[in-house]
């Protein structure tokens, strides 16, 4: 009898690749400028501005090559397995199964939910800056609003990225235009009218600690008390200012999990890679200097809504609302793509049977893997009700959602970074389109600055590890429970 099955509903095995150069650099440029350079910016200041203008800088300098060189070695391992999944496939290639399916985990639980969720929260903050009729009203939108904004942004671009990959690839494009556009406004802006102070510079570095302890730095607003927070020696300033710097520049991953939707993976990733990265890093800097040309160090520091402030010195009041429209796009942008990414490591996992079944269906239709777009929808909007029950105030409720993904992205990226080491060894015989350049040095560089940086956080910081640990732990619990549960002794391949 012959096969009457409309093409139209049966489910294909693979997810078609419908991504070229553009989008794949879009992607990676939407994924990584956020709202990092917007919303933590004064985070840095905060920690390093007793040690002068030269180490702030420096920082967003370093945390870009870093992160460079965390992307070559992950370009060579995306051109070896252009699968979806991305570093879940790295992981399970170089570790074995049981560190794959944690990836996946805190990916679930923390760090993809947790960065969906950290930017629609950042959205709502700059929704918040258009909408605001004064400087007295505190927030239009009030704490219940903010909540159900956040909870809409992330349901919507669930919707439109489960209904087409097209359309969400369509959404980032736009997206990252508009905001590499704003960008080039707030960097060029500031020069062309002259509304710069080179003194905001100044001073350049100030190699006593003890200045900070002397000299407590006054808030420029209030001029009565001194900013709180700041660490007292610059080994510490440059810890809490490398975990600040890290989220702008995190997102810098998110292109691997989508490698079996973009054409011609083992050419376009690479370079898409290289091209994001280094427009990201050359914007991040720009922007970094027409912020303190344009506000002193202090008063950087203290502001929540930085972009505004400084539209607000160029053009009054009217030129804060076009800063908030421009933070929104990026920061809607960057949380579509992070929504793009996250599904596809799930639907890895599930072809490897670690987690449901039905997490790897493609839809018959719309050829999207709809069903894990579905439940990181789901757990996200959990993610965002439980923070903004715990906080009133959207801005610390994004520091608590970021500081958590972070935690959990120093070890699971080190470790991605690091199977290209594990793999070289492995299989030295394989088909590598492209090779790593600067190895063995360039993925060492960034798995010792997070190494450095886990252990400060860890030292410092405990409670912000200690729960990220305890979810890995909880983790390889259920991985034992359920590998034993089915007796599975293979390894689904792609």
């Amino acid at each position: 009898m012959p096969n009457t099955t409309s093409d139209s509903t049966v489910a294909p095995k693979t997810l078609p690749r419908v991504l070229g150069l553009f989008d794949a650099t879009a992607m990676v440029v939407g994924s990584i400028i956020g709202s990092g350079i917007f919303l933590k910016v004064g985070n840095v200041d905060q920690a390093l501005m007793a040690w002068g203008f030269l180490p702030i800088i420096s920082v967003w300098v370093f945390v870009g090559v870093v992160t460079l060189c965390g992307s070559l070695a992950l370009a060579e391992l995306a051109a070896m397995y252009p699968h979806a999944g991305g570093p879940y496939l790295y992981l399970r290639e170089a570790y074995g199964r049981l560190f794959a399916f944690l990836w996946g985990w805190t990916e679930f639980w923390v760090v993809r939910s947790g960065s969906v969720g950290a930017l629609a929260c950042a959205t709502v903050i700059y929704l918040d800056e258009f909408l605001r009729p004064s400087l007295d009203v505190v927030s239009p939108l009030g704490h219940l609003g903010q909540m159900i904004v956040a909870l809409t942004i992330v349901i919507g671009l669930s919707v439109i990225n489960m209904i087409s990959t097209r359309w969400g690839a369509v959404v980032q494009n736009v997206a990252t235009v508009a905001k590499l556009g704003f960008l080039g406004l707030l960097i060029g802006l500031p020069l062309i009218m002259g509304k710069i102070d080179v003194d905001h510079l100044f001073p350049l570095w100030i190699p006593s600690p003890e200045t900070m302890i002397v000299t407590p730095v006054v808030d420029e607003v209030t001029s009565q008390a001194p900013l709180a927070g700041a660490p007292r020696s610059l080994f510490a300033a440059l810890g809490v200012a490398l975990i600040a710097v890290f989220w702008p520049y995190d997102g810098w991953i998110n292109i691997a999990p989508v490698a079996e939707e973009i054409r011609e993976p083992q050419f376009n990733i690479p370079r898409a890679l290289a091209l994001g990265i280094g427009i990201v890093a050359l914007v991040y800097i720009g922007a970094n200097v027409s912020y303190h040309l344009v506000l002193s160090m202090p008063a950087v520091a203290k502001s929540d809504r930085l972009a505004a402030d400084v539209f607000r010195v160029l053009f009054g009041e009217w030129g804060s609302k076009f800063a908030a429209l421009g933070v929104l796009c990026s920061t809607f942008g960057a949380a579509n793509s992070n929504l793009i990414a996250g599904p596809r490591i799930y639907f890895a996992a599930a072809r490897d049977g670690l987690v449901p079944h039905f997490i790897q269906r493609i839809h018959p239709q719309f050829h999207t893997p709809s069903n894990s777009i579905l439940i990181q929808g789901v757990w996200t909007s959990i993610l965002i009700i439980v923070f903004y029950s715990i906080s009133q105030n959207p801005k610390q409720v994004f520091d608590l959602i970021t500081d958590a993904v972070i935690c959990a992205g120093l070890i699971f990226y080190s470790l991605a970074v690091g199977a290209v080491y594990v793999l070289r060894r492995k299989l030295p015989n394989a088909d590598r389109p492209y090779k790593t350049w600067g190895y063995p040095w360039t993925p060492a560089l960034l798995i010792v600055t997070y190494g450095i940086a886990f252990v400060g956080t860890l030292v410092d910081q405990t409670d912000k590890i200690a729960w990220v640990l305890a979810l890995i732990a909880a983790g390889v619990v259920y991985y034992v429970i359920v590998t034993r549960s089915t007796n599975q002794d293979k390894l689904v391949r792609v």
